[in-house]
């Protein structure tokens, strides 16, 4: 082979190169932590024997952990220019460092626009892939790790901001459920799925992205008391795995009553029932739940799991009605058209 082929090979290996990792991303190996990786270690190559379980990956939030433009915006991450975010939302394989109790995640360097990909969960530093079943095989060499199935594989990362302590505190933990039976529901494997028809569990991992799955564990309450008195909102957190909102600190839940006269002109703000921030200026009453960031110096005022948040009003004879509403936000500061989701009760109070 004479200099210019040899020239044009060496072009074409840089190129293929350069489509395997992205800009500034270092090589890594298969399991994430020595150098010589290759596109075998991406999602694609787990589609041929397992399309359902990527599809559904390709859904959810991990995939998009690295990608999601709230996630790089200035507030958050800054485009990963805070290094300390990088290694849950790029993460190398878990178990290629251990899942021990304090143990922290580490980033990795190819691929990173895959975010939390299958590898994460399922890399082995020993080769092959972890699996949730004894005595599987195939060509990425299935070896049964217990680990897999618990909640001990989702601590290094989800307990970067407490989550998982939480859960060791709520009532889930105590009936022995775990991240996995709500985050990876059960479900039957089909059609070209390897192994079909079997057992499966969901890789979609619903969570505080999914309006349903996010609010389906509140219950939001407002009534009067028997003297007319005083209007009671509850809002339980019936959910009882973990706080909410969890996780992400840029999250908010916002309970609103605004009370309103017999014109519908909103009553002023009752003294000392509730926080006034930048974009939540509305309301008679407000309580907001959150777990701010450590540079703000606030205390969390999340809403643990299995407990009830109680607002109490008290109704001068000009209350006639009570718009009672609930906020949940990825972003904390503007209420109403701005909110990620909304729920609302009207309260007649005219009794």
């Amino acid at each position: 082979m004479n200099a210019r082929a040899l020239l044009g090979l060496g072009l074409l290996v840089a190129l293929g190169l350069a489509l395997i990792w992205s800009p500034g991303e270092e090589p890594l190996g298969a399991d994430g932590l020595s150098s010589g990786a290759s596109i075998d270690s991406s999602p694609n190559s787990c589609a041929a024997c397992h399309p359902g379980v990527v599809a559904e990956w390709r859904q959810s939030m991990h995939a998009q952990a690295f990608t999601d433009p709230q996630v790089r915006a200035p507030g958050q991450s800054d485009n990963f220019r805070k290094n300390e975010c990088l290694p849950c939302h790029a993460a190398a394989p878990v178990f290629g460092h251990g899942i021990e109790a304090g143990t922290r995640v580490l980033a990795r360097g190819p691929r990173r626009h895959d975010g939390i990909d299958c590898l994460s969960c399922h890399g082995l530093p020993e080769g092959g892939v972890a699996a949730s079943r004894a005595g599987l095989s195939g060509a990425c060499q299935p070896r049964f790790r217990e680990q897999l199935g618990s909640q001990a594989l989702c601590a290094p990362c989800h307990d970067q901001h407490g989550t998982h302590q939480e859960w060791k505190r709520s009532p889930a933990a105590a009936e022995g459920n775990t991240c996995l039976d709500c985050h990876m529901p059960r479900l039957r494997r089909e059609g070209d799925e390897v192994g079909a028809p079997r057992s499966g569990r969901s890789h979609r991992f619903l969570g505080g992205r999914d309006r349903e799955f996010a609010l389906a564990g509140l219950e939001l309450r407002a009534t009067l008391s028997d003297d007319g008195t005083q209007l009671v909102v509850e809002l339980e957190n019936r959910f009882g795995a973990h706080n909410l909102p969890t996780d992400s600190r840029n999250r908010a839940l916002d309970l609103v009553v605004t009370l309103l006269d017999e014109r519908g002109v909103e009553l002023p703000p009752i003294a000392g029932l509730g926080e006034r921030h930048p974009g939540g200026q509305t309301g008679s009453a407000r309580m907001r739940f959150r777990n701010p960031y450590r540079s703000s110096g606030k205390s969390s005022t999340q809403l643990p799991a299995g407990q009830t948040a109680r607002l109490e009003l008290p109704l001068d004879s000009g209350a006639r009605r009570a718009v009672v509403e609930l906020f949940y936000k990825l972003e904390p500061w503007i209420d109403d058209a701005e909110a990620h989701w909304s729920e609302r009760l009207d309260v007649d109070l005219s009794r």
